[in-house]
């Protein structure tokens, strides 16, 4: 049933983290294969830095709605990752992004903290690296980049951390009270 149960690694696996690293293109792949029901398109660019550490750039699409602002936005986006990559040919988008695999380039990631609730449903804080922009030659990270929770995000993990801590203390009913 298993075959070749030697060769199988159950190491953990690397993720690239905050800073600047070079990182070659693996594969593309875009939400209507990976996620067809996301509200937001969006196209994934598989990255493997020079240490063996991976991560992805996910660049967001148009959706019904946005202002005109965050379609420019979007697309820069896009074309800073693509011109980067080596791409030259921007007529098709599609072309384009599946042009990128294969291509070494220099990328920034950062972190960015949100908080989620665990397995056991408790509020935690995690800690992501995502991809920010191609970087030119000599650029620094800057710490700046990473993002911290906001204050109304921190009040809401708050008030999460205190509804699950009432929830987890047992309640004294008065009347099995002594007095």
């Amino acid at each position: 049933m298993f075959t070749n149960l030697d060769t199988v690694d159950i190491s953990s696996t690397n993720y690239i983290k905050a800073g600047i690293h070079t990182v070659k293109i693996t594969k593309v792949e875009s939400s209507k294969t990976s996620n067809p029901k996301a509200k937001t398109p969006y196209i994934d660019f598989h990255m493997e830095a020079t240490d063996g550490a991976i991560g992805k750039a996910r660049i967001f699409g148009d959706r019904e709605g946005q202002s005109p602002e965050a379609a420019e936005y979007k697309a820069k986006m896009l074309k800073r990752l693509l011109t980067a990559a080596g791409v030259t040919n921007f007529k098709d988008y599609i072309l384009s992004c599946k042009a990128a695999v294969g291509s070494t380039l220099t990328v920034a990631f950062a972190n960015r903290e949100y908080w989620t609730n665990d397995k056991e449903n408790n509020p935690v804080i995690r800690t992501v690296a995502d991809y920010k922009w191609p970087v030119k030659d000599g650029e620094v990270f800057n710490p700046e980049w990473n993002k911290t929770m906001s204050q109304e995000d921190l009040r809401a993990y708050n008030d999460a951390l205190e509804a699950a801590g009432t929830a987890n203390k047992p309640t004294i009913e008065s009347h099995n009270m002594p007095f």
